[in-house]
């Protein structure tokens, strides 16, 4: 398992320190729109050594995983994950973690209520709002960060998202997905234990 150097540190909240471990083959995207190409070729040629099938893939998915990290970028994550994977048809198809931070640095999780109440509010919320039919929500309790709102979505593929209130300092989103079908039950497995690995400390 890997985990990044000594935490990372949220944008606007340097005093926060994340920490998620990933399997090994995983490999970590720079969010920096100047240097993130050079994380996206390691993660190209990471691939190719895990699978050489997809050596002649290299060109598509170097511009997929610039994508990845743009549009996480965009997005306001901090930290940004990929596996790349060859699927039935021996096409690419990459894995994604990533965690950000919601709303900016004046959220604050309400002192009125505990952690447990505020996700169990957020769980019926979500539930209720159509935007969500379908996906299974539930309130969870993470070994290191205690409850958090777990909401699984599986259409063709599989999106995993966890919502864990930070006191003083918001929401931390932790999302996972992979759009390939025959790899949902193993991804979803993945994606659990990769978040029970989750730690959030000051």
């Amino acid at each position: 398992m890997t985990a990044p150097d000594a935490g990372l540190r949220a944008p606007h909240r340097q005093s926060l320190r994340v920490q998620l471990l990933t399997p090994g083959d995983w490999t970590e995207l720079d969010l920096n729109p100047a240097t993130r190409r050079a994380s996206v070729r390691r993660a190209v040629r990471s691939a190719a050594r895990h699978n050489p099938g997809l050596a002649g893939d290299g060109v598509r998915l170097m511009g997929f995983l610039d994508d990845i990290s743009r549009r996480a970028h965009e997005a306001g994550a901090f930290y940004c994950a990929s596996l790349v994977l060859g699927d039935v048809s021996a096409s690419a198809v990459v894995a994604t973690a990533l965690m950000q931070l919601s709303g900016d640095s004046e959220v604050r999780v309400d002192a009125d209520f505990s952690s447990a109440e505020l996700c169990a509010g957020l769980a019926s919320v979500i539930s209720a709002d159509p935007d969500w039919a379908g996906a299974d929500v539930g309130v969870v309790a993470l070994p290191l960060v205690g409850p958090a709102v777990r909401i699984c979505v599986t259409a063709v593929g599989v999106f995993v998202q966890y919502i864990v209130p930070v006191r003083d300092a918001g929401e931390l989103l932790l999302s996972m997905s992979c759009p390939c079908p025959p790899y949902v039950a193993t991804m979803t497995e993945l994606f659990d234990a990769m978040a029970a690995s989750l730690s959030v400390e000051r």
